[in-house]
């Protein structure tokens, strides 16, 4: 059984983002320029005892 789990989450910023239209699935068309950071957020996941 996994007891714990480590994760990265890699940082980016937008440097522009517009909105286009809307696509037939329900999601967004995009222009974006974007910039990958060298930092990332660590995220810890394990099973609680109870609920």
């Amino acid at each position: 059984m996994v007891t714990k789990v480590l994760l990265q989450a890699p940082a980016k910023i937008n440097l522009y983002l517009r909105v286009l239209g809307r696509r037939d699935d329900g999601y967004h068309l995009l222009a974006t320029l974007m910039q990958k950071l060298d930092l990332c957020d660590r995220i810890e996941i394990e099973p609680a005892e109870t609920v």
